[in-house]
């Protein structure tokens, strides 16, 4: 594990800025003593003094910078707690990917693609979801023989893949293949296959293998999607699942001072096997949550119990019943996918908590909820976990009883309320009305007085908001605030939280689930120098107008990292 020897070593990534005095601002501190400052002082990394205008420019020493503000509204450095960085920027790293709302859309793409692409080598578009395309079910091989030519071509999303005539002929899939243990080929009402592939790993991995990329382009995708977030004011994340690979992929960006955005690295394993491997596999791993600085650290360890609310295989409490054509099967007795045992689960959150890591999972159903805080609450028997801040990753479907459970152990949330403004019209059918209710209930777990982190799940494309999924923070604000889903309409008004809470979410709560919240998340003398100036003011402007809010300026460890000249010449 020699990566990982000289993290805790090595220098600040980003040099510092000159020192500077901000005023005549709006400075949203979040702090608890002085909410709303003027101006506030850096020097070096650090904010040095915050408060009136008259105060902190006289605590400026002779040639420290002066910005005025003119008014505008400064917030803390923006951090989202779950993103995928380098698979987002590899996605485009043969061209832009179009956003694709419709089979239409799909096919348009595929055929581009197929007028470019070298005969012979596959045709991938990457994260297509039949919950976000209008016709509200995946295209069939049909549709895509009609615009592929002679390639071999497929559409995935890393459960449901739809393949051409030309690669299922290849693969031998025809109408006697016989189903695969660990999914389904589905038919039409003549036996022939439609296309569509769900599951069958053995099939379909391959495929998606085929992909491969070098250490120098993934390299530079990160590098460039670090410089992408700071354009929306993000100073802080956390990169949800790498293993040895990925983590040096961030040593080495560190090494050469082109780190622009913390990162706390979510360390990812598979739990199979008996529970007494999950534990070894545990132990056999050099350091533990909380390792590294204040540029890169080691996050907590993750493993994935189930699949997702947009493919239908989510671990749900009781069956999905029978509106699931959206995915393109019809099951009435089918709950989901449970990839790990529940000893394997306990095992896992014992051997985390007795070696001091920070533990979460994958869990997007309610029964895989369920079964995350069985063995949360499994290993706090052996030893306390409050304090551990134990999380729930995504947790679209905590009920009231889940709700009281992680209240009561401490467990923090880390969730994307993308999912309920892009998918809710599509899902909602789907769950009925009570399930729905407890579609990311924030307004109660906020009351139960759970620590919510807000993140984005961002996976694909440079663009902050035409991304899957959509990484702007401001644009993620404005959904947990208005509840607005794609289709105009409102999705359990019941759960809108305030927009203090909602900028709490992005800020303090994500340096709370890293252990840094007295290193960053609020503007206070001491903080690491991370903030944002905003064009408009988040906490005056009408309620719609949050999700187009834009940074001027965003600037991490006292170095500005974006600038669009608003504050020039100054």
């Amino acid at each position: 594990m020699r990566f990982f020897v000289s993290l805790c070593v090595l220098a600040p990534a980003a040099t510092f800025g000159a020192d500077a005095v901000y005023f005549n601002g709006k400075v949203v501190t979040l702090s608890s003593s002085t909410k709303i400052a003027q101006a506030f002082l850096v020097e070096g990394n650090r904010f040095a003094k915050v408060g009136g205008n008259q105060d902190v420019l006289k605590a400026a020493k002779p040639g420290t910078a002066r910005i005025d503000l003119k008014g505008r509204t400064v917030v803390p450095g923006l951090n989202d707690s779950h993103t995928h960085p380098i698979g987002a920027a590899m996605a485009e790293q043969e061209g832009i990917l179009p956003v694709m709302t419709s089979i239409d859309d799909v096919k348009e793409y595929v055929k581009k693609i197929a007028n470019s692409t070298p005969s012979g080598k596959l045709i991938f578009v990457p994260k297509v979801y039949s919950t976000r395309l209008r016709e509200r079910r995946y295209p069939t091989r049909h549709d895509l023989d009609a615009v592929s030519g002679e390639h071999e071509a497929m559409t995935d999303n890393s459960y449901a893949s739809v393949l051409n005539s030309k690669l299922l002929k290849r693969l031998g899939i025809d109408r006697n293949t016989p189903q695969p243990s660990n999914g389904k080929i589905i038919k039409d009402d003549k036996g022939e296959p439609t296309g569509l592939v769900l599951g069958a790993q053995q099939l379909l991995g391959p495929l998606r293998a085929s992909r491969a990329f070098t250490y120098d382009e993934r390299l530079s995708g990160l590098r460039k999607m670090q410089a992408a977030y700071n354009r929306v004011g993000i100073t802080s994340t956390g990169d949800r699942g790498q293993g040895p690979d990925g983590f040096r992929l961030y040593q080495d960006l560190k090494q050469r001072g082109q780190m622009t955005v913390r990162t706390a690295v979510t360390y990812l394993i598979q739990a199979n096997g008996k529970p007494e491997d999950v534990a070894k596999r545990v132990e056999a791993i050099p350091f533990t949550t909380g390792w590294g600085d204040e540029w890169l650290r080691v996050g907590p360890l993750k493993t994935v119990v189930d699949g997702g609310i947009l493919i239908g295989t989510a671990y749900l409490r009781e069956p999905y019943g029978m509106n699931t054509q959206v995915y393109g099967y019809v099951d009435p007795d089918y709950r989901g996918v449970v990839n790990v045992p529940r000893e394997n689960l306990i095992a896992m959150a014992r051997t985390a908590n007795k070696l001091g890591w920070q533990m979460t999972s994958h869990t997007t159903g309610g029964g895989a909820i369920d079964l995350l805080l069985d063995a949360y609450d499994e290993a706090n028997k052996e030893k306390p976990i409050k304090g551990r801040r134990f999380t729930v990753t995504h947790g679209n479907f905590p009920n009231a009883d889940a709700i009281e459970k992680a209240a009561r152990l401490g467990v923090v949330f880390d969730c994307q309320p993308q999912w309920h403004h892009f998918d809710g019209p599509a899902l909602a059918p789907v769950f009925g009305p009570e399930r729905t209710k407890w579609f990311l209930p924030l307004r109660a777990m906020h009351d139960a007085g759970i620590v919510v982190a807000g993140g984005s799940d961002h996976m694909i494309k440079y663009d902050p908001r035409l991304s899957i999924n959509a990484y702007h923070p401001f644009y993620a604000m404005w959904m947990t605030i208005t509840r607005k889903t794609s289709d105009g309409n409102v999705l359990g008004p019941e759960q809108r939280i305030t927009r203090e809470e909602a900028l709490r979410m992005w800020t303090v709560n994500g340096a709370y689930l890293t252990f840094e919240e007295k290193l960053k998340g609020t503007i206070e003398p001491g903080k690491l120098a991370d903030f944002a100036v905003i064009d408009k003011d988040f906490f005056a402007v009408p309620e719609d107008e949050i999700k187009s809010i834009e940074p001027v300026r965003t600037v991490v460890d006292g170095k500005v990292v974006y600038d669009t000249g608003a504050l020039a010449g100054q």
